[in-house]
């Protein structure tokens, strides 16, 4: 809605006199030009200039209030820079022979002050004025230049990494050991190599995989022998990934299972190589490394921040070249994962009482646990840590005050990366979620062994554990204690079900959809009344059947055949659940910037009508899904 109004008091006009260019006019002239202006209010989302509707007419708006986001026909990659107070628009008015092409959006409510045809010609005669024009003008055009390549850059990206085969990156044949060669030996060959891993093969077939990690973690450290054959420290019958695979598909893999290499396989299941983590993200030709880059070189929160920017920017992009929903929210969470590690390095070890020593983790919950991070997302996360053998309480207690100064430098870090403080302070610097595995185990037992709903509303997200620097073992270590645990009572599993139900689909009879009332009338919640609730199953699904992924998709997909659920069935779950994500992320992306509105809401009625069609479709499907759990847990 646009709103005008003439009025320019005296307090308003010194308040132009102190905005550039205004500040370098004398005050009678300013006044002569502000005479005949008037005030235009917009509201967010409406256009203020548009090159479409201008009729050949040209005008020139002082931005008084607000934000406004640029939009240029050149660039598809969603809305460009925004402008703040005192800006004229548009940018190029110094190019006086050249119509505005640009759109202008009100990225927040906005008043301009809108100049007369008159004071136009006149504002461009001052010589300062001019002056500071072109300097804008210049500054527009390497920002509109800038723009375009970063979407040039994620066409040929996204082109790339959608259609590249796996086996353009296979340039040597792998190397491996027999599962009866000693560990010495994989060890020395990693070395002569420098490579990070190796095979571990037996008659032929790929039989396990050996890293430096796993070398470092279950022979180094415990001080097992190294003569011991690689068969009792390997991590036996690895994931493959068919020779057939693009890099889209190795890197979602990868990680989907947080692993770091994979063995290539052809099709009738012989060894032709290695892919690794490096391979996907360093090598320019696939476009990973373009992501990936800046974030290895920050030295500082700062440019820390501007490589987040940087993936946002680029990841959008991808998404709307054609990338899907799982893709994105793979590679966007893999990307954070190397921003919080970065991050860390920065920051540096914790500084621990006395120069002591502690095997602690970063674990992350909730949607980064999972994996499936979208482009609007804040923290969700903890430490967990093993005291030295023997530490009294008040040794503890002074451990858990470093990792605590060292967590809060860490959560502060990634709130200035654009990384929100959480809410609901479900972060490590909370001294409730900073603890030892004993007493993370006696919170968990807690929450399993006498469940309380209240407390597993906001307990849920624990579940979705992951760890993301530190020891990982440590999170292992808890993960097996929680499925033992839920085996052990089936009450627990039922009451989380009970939970799944209270949310309500929003949709009812003859397939219309339910949206709510008041300020956010004739929207929908898709994060809170659909994508959670696959969430919610999923999770179920995995404490039930001991699926270890974190995944909603891995988990509706692993657990739901565990489960005996019909193949087809958990077909459609997976294949909903995406396309929910796919309208999630569309509707954050779609916002104009700056915009305070929630960004999981949408208007379904304003989605095409195939859309809303397979809208429907999905959330009958978690409607199914609801209706399963009924049936199994007898509710």
């Amino acid at each position: 809605m646009r709103q005008t109004e003439s009025s320019l008091t005296e307090q308003e006009l010194a308040r132009v006199a102190g905005l550039a260019p205004f500040s370098d006019l004398l005050p009678e002239r300013l006044r002569q030009l502000f005479d005949a202006a008037y005030l235009v209010r917009f509201s967010v989302g409406v256009p203020i200039l548009d090159a479409r509707l201008q009729n050949g007419q040209r005008s020139i708006l002082m931005l008084r209030q607000g934000r406004v986001s640029v939009r240029s026909p050149s660039i598809e990659n969603g809305n460009g820079a925004l402008l703040g107070p005192g800006t004229l628009l548009p940018p190029d008015l110094g190019l006086a022979l050249r119509e505005s092409l640009e759109t202008y959006i009100a990225a927040e409510d906005c008043e301009c002050w809108s100049l007369a045809p008159a004071g136009i010609a006149a504002l461009l005669d001052e010589p300062a004025v001019l002056r500071w024009a072109v300097a804008q003008c210049w500054r527009h055009h390497e920002r509109l230049m800038h723009d375009i390549a970063s979407d040039i850059e994620s066409n040929r990206i996204a082109v790339q990494i959608k259609f590249q085969p796996l086996s353009s990156l296979i340039k040597q044949s792998p190397l491996t050991v027999d599962v009866s060669d000693s560990v010495n030996a994989a060890i020395a060959l990693m070395t002569q190599h420098r490579i990070g891993s190796v095979i571990v093969t037996e008659a032929g077939r790929v039989a396990g995989i050996l890293t430096e990690s796993d070398t470092l973690r279950r022979v180094l450290a415990p001080g097992l022998d190294l003569a011991q054959p690689v068969r009792e420290v390997m991590t036996p019958a690895p994931i493959c990934l068919p020779l057939t695979s693009s890099v889209a598909e190795a890197a979602l893999e990868m990680a989907s299972r947080s692993v770091r290499h994979m063995p290539v396989v052809s099709e009738d299941g012989a060894l032709v190589g290695v892919i690794s983590e490096r391979d996907l993200f360093v090598l320019q030709r696939t476009g990973f490394g373009h992501l990936e880059a800046p974030i290895e070189r920050a030295t500082s929160i700062t440019a820390l921040r501007n490589a987040v920017d940087g993936i946002r920017t680029t990841c959008s992009g991808l998404f709307r070249y054609g990338m899907s929903a799982e893709q994105i929210t793979a590679l966007v969470s893999a990307l954070n994962d190397r921003v919080l590690v970065q991050l860390m390095r920065i920051v540096g070890a914790p500084v621990l009482p006395d120069g002591q020593e502690v095997r602690y983790c970063w674990l992350a919950f909730g949607s980064e646990g999972r994996q499936e991070q979208t482009f609007s997302t804040d923290q969700d996360n903890g430490i967990i840590f093993v005291p030295p053998a023997g530490a009294d309480a008040a040794a503890v207690a002074a451990l858990r005050n470093a990792l605590l100064q060292f967590a809060s430098t860490v959560n502060v870090g990634l709130d200035a990366c654009g990384f929100p403080l959480c809410e609901g302070d479900i972060m490590a610097r909370n001294p409730q979620w900073c603890l030892t595995l004993d007493e993370w185990k006696n919170r968990f037992a807690t929450w399993i062994c006498a469940p309380d709903r209240h407390a597993l509303l906001h307990a849920s997200i624990f579940f979705d554990l992951r760890p993301l620097y530190g020891d990982a073992a440590l999170a292992e270590t808890l993960r097996d204690y929680l499925f033992a645990l839920c085996r052990d009572n089936p009450l627990f599993l039922r009451l989380m079900a009970n939970i799944a139900l209270e949310t309500s689909v929003p949709l009812g009879v003859l397939s219309r959809f339910v949206t709510d009332g008041g300020k956010f009338g004739g929207t929908i919640d898709l994060k809170k009344r659909a994508a959670r609730l696959f969430v919610d199953i999923g999770r179920i699904f995995s404490l039930a059947h001991g699926v270890r992924a974190t995944n909603t998709a891995q988990r509706l997909l692993l657990g739901g055949a565990k489960a005996r659920r019909n193949p087809a069935a958990i077909e459609a779950d997976v294949a909903a659940f995406h396309f929910i994500q796919t309208i999630r992320i569309r509707g954050q992306l779609n916002r104009p910037a700056g915009s305070h509105e929630d960004p999981n809401r949408i208007n379904p009625h304003a989605l095409n009508e195939i859309d809303q069609r397979v809208l429907i479709e999905a959330l009958r499907q978690v409607k199914l899904l609801q209706t399963y759990l009924r049936v199994e847990y007898r509710i």
